[in-house]
């Protein structure tokens, strides 16, 4: 099987007629909607946390939030670097279950929940050491820097089961469930919804706590989370099978295999969000205003991110359970059909942004300034949406197959060379508006879309092994 081209291999490998070629596209088509549709709403959720707290924290002012918006930008940096066990537990679990081997597919996916955890206890730990520092250098003035240390802290305190819950979600999606991770990604998000409501206002005989109000809500969200997904898994409530017994037995092989699948995409998390965070310190410098409309547009951005996540979820599980059962045509298939639809939600939210960013800023502050900035931000935002969608869906396909690596160069490389330089040039060399930012972001997306449909092409994907 030759490995070039395989996005246009489909036609003339899959064996059959035009019309079993069409049944099949359709057929992998309906599986992908029915794996991506639960994916988007987990996401929907799960980012339901955040915004929930950017909307309460809105109406505080903008240097609370300013506060939450740094605090949350670093502790999700962090958290991510240190959580791509879930994304290499997709791939594996997914492999194995696609090749008939569900009892290893337990024990890994055991095995990776406890790494998990330990490493969310570094996260708590470096969360707590490093704050103070870290909005000492912002430059933000003590009010600020006050209320983030306080924010960064408590929401940290949640890490070790959030990362927990993270793996337990994506041994789920390997095994081809993810209606599962939706149900318990709603319990948590309402959870977190009404605790903001109590907490930060101080409600129902509860004292006003403000910013560390949201920040409580959020880690008691991860918690209640967590111990939802592992009463599912230890009840056999889902079709994955974790072994608990397993969670302290470690193989060497597959620790080798997450080392190799993860490595990379801590990597790739680590170069994106790195640049980004420091775009973010760039952005501060412009003042409490700005930054609050830059935090708010990038809330208002994130719905853009539910469909994408959604449909990059479904092709990592597709690409991987076929090329389990020694099926690569039928995974490029798949991947056609799945950037056709991503597509088709990609120009749906550009329109959206593009035609009515005021009323989606306006849901997240009362703020006029903040309002008339993020306006126009989320308007340039629009642009990014087509490349941002079907991106999504080449770097799933790639990381379903066990290709971490070619991710990881296109965002990093991207993020830093394009975003990240022409943030600093636009905003610090120029003296430019933070307008700029959101342009350096879109053609951020754009070259990488380009690496990742340029590494898919290649198509050595298809011959590694998981």
């Amino acid at each position: 099987m030759s490995s070039e081209h395989p996005e246009s291999a489909s036609p003339a490998t899959v064996r059959g007629g035009e019309a079993d070629r069409t049944a099949l596209a359709r057929s992998l088509r309906a599986e992908i909607m029915r794996l991506a549709w639960p994916a988007i709403l987990e996401y929907s959720l799960h980012t339901m946390v955040w915004l929930a707290d950017v909307a309460f924290v809105g109406r505080l002012g903008a240097e609370a939030l300013s506060a939450t918006g740094l605090g949350g930008q670093v502790y999700f940096f962090v958290l991510f670097v240190f959580g791509s066990v879930g994304v290499a537990a997709t791939a594996m679990i997914s492999r194995r279950v696609g090749a008939g081997r569900a009892e290893e597919a337990s024990r890994i996916a055991a095995q990776l929940t406890t790494i998990a955890f330990v490493l969310g206890i570094v996260v708590t730990g470096l969360m707590w050491l490093l704050a103070p520092g870290i909005f000492g250098a912002t430059g933000l003035g003590p009010g600020v820097s006050a209320m983030g240390v306080s924010y960064l802290r408590i929401i940290s305190l949640g890490a070790p089961l959030f990362l927990m819950r993270s793996v337990l979600a994506g041994a789920m999606h390997g095994f081809g469930d993810t209606r599962t991770p939706m149900i318990l990604a709603g319990a948590s998000g309402v959870f977190n919804v009404v605790a903001d409501f109590i907490l930060i206002q101080g409600r129902l005989g509860f004292p006003r706590m403000g910013v560390a109000g949201a920040a409580t809500a959020s880690a008691a969200a991860h918690v209640l989370g967590a111990a939802l997904t592992i009463l599912v898994v230890a009840r056999g409530w889902t079709r994955a099978r974790v072994h608990l017994r397993g969670w302290l037995s470690f193989e060497r092989p597959t620790m080798a295999t997450l080392a190799r699948l993860a490595l990379p995409a801590s990597g790739e998390h680590l170069l994106t969000d790195l640049a980004r965070t420091l775009g973010v310190f760039i952005v501060a410098r412009l003042g409490a205003v700005a930054m609050g409309a830059h935090e708010v547009t990038a809330a208002a951005e994130s719905l853009s991110f539910m469909p994408a996540w959604g449909f990059a979820i479904a092709t990592s599980i597709v690409v991987g359970q076929n090329l389990g059962r020694g099926s690569p045509e039928r995974a490029a298939v798949a991947v056609r059909e799945a950037v056709r639809l991503s597509l088709v939600f990609g120009l749906s939210m550009a329109a959206l942004f593009i035609l009515l960013p005021q009323p989606l800023v306006s849901l997240f502050t009362t703020d006029t300034g903040v309002v008339a900035i993020g306006t126009r931000l989320l308007r340039i935002a629009g642009f990014a949406q087509p490349f941002l969608a079907v991106g999504g869906v080449f770097g799933g396909a790639l990381r379903g197959a066990g290709d971490t690596r070619s991710p990881m160069l296109a965002g990093g490389v991207s993020s830093w060379a394009v975003r990240l330089a022409a943030t600093y040039v636009t905003i610090m060399v120029l003296g430019l508006p933070v307008d700029w930012v959101w342009w350096a972001m879109t053609a951020d997306w754009a070259v990488r879309l380009a690496w990742l449909w340029l590494a898919y092409r290649r198509g050595g994907w298809q011959d590694i092994t998981v």
